[in-house]
C-alpha cells in the first residue's frame, strides 16, 4: 500500500516538474468580453458564452414621403449642409411648369405643364426636428443667383428709371393646408390657389380696382404660406459673395458663392378678402406683425429713398438694411428720396460693383411674421437652403406640428427670376412624417 501511494507521489512530481517544463497550459474561456471568461486560462476551449444583444435593426422609411427626423442637436441654419444631415433621408419633389402668359384667355386655365410634374428642375427635401424647432433643407438647380426685381433701380442714364422690367428674384415656397381647404380655380391640393394668377380683366372673378388682375385664393379653410425671396427678408441679418462672376446687365451671379441668412415672409391664404381689405392680393395675408421687406420708393414713384453711399462689395450693395440706414451709411430722404445730385455722386459705385439700387428696404420683422428664419447659399448653379421654425408657434395664422403622430400635407413652388403664377413651378401634395 505505502508503495503504491509512493509510486502516484513520484508520478504526480514528475507530472508537475513536465508541465513546468513542457508549459502545460490550462483551457477555458480566454474571451475578456465573454461571460465566463477565465484569466488563468492559456488555451480557448470554446466554452465561451455571451449575453444575447439584439441588433439595432436599419431603418427603413417612406421615401415617398418627408420624413423629419428626431435628433438631439440643431444644424446651423446658414445654408451650408452640416454634418448632422448626413443620414437623414431626403425626398425629390418632381415639379410642373406653368409658363401661362399673362392676360391670355386661351391659356390661362391650361395645367396640363403643371400637372405633368416633369421639369427638367425639382427640389431634394429633408427635414430634422428638435424638442422645439422643425428644420428643412431643400437643394435645387439653377444657373443663376438672381436678386433684381423689375422695381430696381438704375441711374445709368442720369435719371432714375426701372430698366429690369423682366426680372424678379429666386425664390421656393411652402404651402400648408391648416386642416381641410378647397380652392378655386384648381383642385390640386391647395398649391396652386395659393400662387398670383392673371386673369384677363373681363374673365376675373375678383376685379380689383387697383389695376391689378392678380388673384389667389381658397373657397373655404386656411393654408400657411412660407415665402422665400432672395431679394426680399432673405439678406436682413447679412449677405455675402466670394469669387463672385456678375452679369452687368442683369445683376445676376452667373458664378462664385453667394451666401445670406434673413427670415422667409410668413403669410396664410384665406378666402377672398374683398378689394378695399385686401387689396392686390385678395386671398394671401400676412401674418400678424410687420414684414421683413418695404418699399424703396417714394410716394410717387419716381425714385428710390435710399441708396448706400460706399458699398463694400456688391452683396452689400444689392441689399439696403434699416440698420444701414439708421447708421448713417445711406444717402436719400424717406419723402423727396435720393436726389439727381447726390445719384451723380454715388452711382459710379454701383456701376464699378455691376450692382443696382435694390427695390426693398430690410428690417428685421416682427410678431408671427417673423417666425421663420433661413440661411441660403448659392454656389456655382445651386441653391442649398435651411428653414428654421418653431413646432408649436401658437398662432391660428401658423400650422402648429403639435401631433408628431400625424402626417401633414405640403405643396413646394420654385421660381427662378420670374414673377407670378404663370411663370413658376410647382409640385403635386407630399406628406411629411415625423419619425422618433
Amino acid at each position: 500500500m505505502k508503495k503504491t501511494l509512493k509510486f502516484f507521489s513520484i508520478i504526480l512530481v514528475l507530472t508537475g516538474i513536465f508541465c513546468t517544463n513542457m508549459g502545460c497550459k490550462r483551457e477555458g474561456c480566454t474571451d475578456p468580453k465573454a461571460k465566463n471568461y477565465d484569466s488563468k486560462a492559456k488555451k480557448d476551449d470554446g466554452s465561451c458564452t455571451y449575453d444575447s444583444v439584439t441588433p439595432t435593426p436599419t431603418p427603413t422609411y417612406d421615401l415617398t414621403k418627408l420624413n423629419a427626423i428626431k435628433s438631439s442637436a440643431s444644424p446651423s441654419v446658414d445654408g451650408n449642409i452640416d454634418g448632422l444631415w448626413a443620414n437623414v433621408p431626403s425626398l425629390t419633389v418632381a415639379l410642373g411648369e406653368t409658363n401661362n402668359p399673362p392676360n391670355d384667355a386661351s391659356k390661362i386655365n391650361n395645367c396640363t405643364g403643371c400637372h405633368a410634374y416633369t421639369s427638367s428642375i425639382s427640389v431634394k427635401l429633408k427635414a430634422v426636428y428638435t424638442t422645439d424647432y422643425l428644420y428643412i433643407l431643400s437643394e435645387w438647380s439653377d444657373p443663376t443667383a438672381s436678386f433684381t426685381r423689375d422695381a430696381s433701380w438704375s441711374f445709368a442714364s442720369g435719371s432714375w428709371a426701372k430698366p429690369h422690367t423682366g426680372e424678379s428674384e429666386d425664390r421656393i415656397s411652402f404651402f400648408w393646408p391648416i386642416g381641410t381647404i378647397a380652392g378655386a380655380p384648381y383642385s390640386t391640393g391647395g398649391c396652386m390657389t395659393k400662387c398670383h394668377m392673371y386673369y384677363p380683366t373681363d374673365q376675373d372673378p375678383h376685379v380689383s380696382t387697383h389695376g391689378i388682375v392678380d388673384d389667389a385664393w381658397l373657397t373655404s379653410g386656411r393654408a400657411d404660406l412660407w415665402h422665400s425671396k432672395a431679394a426680399r427678408a432673405g439678406a436682413v441679418t447679412s449677405a455675402s459673395g466670394s469669387g463672385l462672376t456678375i452679369n452687368s446687365t442683369s445683376h445676376e451671379v452667373t458664378a462664385g458663392t453667394f451666401q445670406m441668412t434673413g427670415y422667409v415672409d410668413d403669410t396664410y391664404t384665406d378666402v377672398w378678402g374683398d378689394d378695399a381689405t385686401n387689396g392686390e392680393d385678395g386671398g394671401r395675408y400676412g401674418d400678424a406683425g410687420t414684414a421683413a421687406a418695404s418699399h424703396n420708393r417714394i410716394s410717387d414713384k419716381s425714385r428710390p429713398k435710399w441708396m448706400e453711399k460706399n458699398p463694400t462689395d456688391f452683396a452689400d450693395a444689392m441689399f439696403i438694411t434699416q440698420t444701414e440706414i439708421d447708421g448713417g451709411e445711406c444717402v436719400g430722404n424717406e419723402t423727396t428720396g435720393v436726389s439727381d445730385a447726390d445719384a451723380a455722386i454715388y452711382w459710379p459705385k454701383y456701376t464699378a460693383l455691376n450692382a443696382i439700387v435694390c427695390e426693398r428696404i430690410h428690417k428685421v420683422p416682427t410678431g408671427s411674421r417673423g417666425d421663420l428664419e433661413i440661411g441660403a447659399v448659392w454656389n456655382n448653379g445651386k441653391w442649398t437652403t435651411e428653414i428654421a421654425r418653431k413646432l408649436n408657434t401658437g398662432t391660428t395664422d401658423d400650422i402648429q406640428y403639435t401631433d408628431l403622430l400625424k402626417e401633414y400635407l405640403f405643396n413646394v413652388a420654385q421660381f427662378d427670376n420670374s414673377r407670378h403664377g404663370y411663370e413658376h413651378r410647382c409640385s403635386k401634395s407630399y406628406y411629411m412624417k415625423f419619425i422618433p
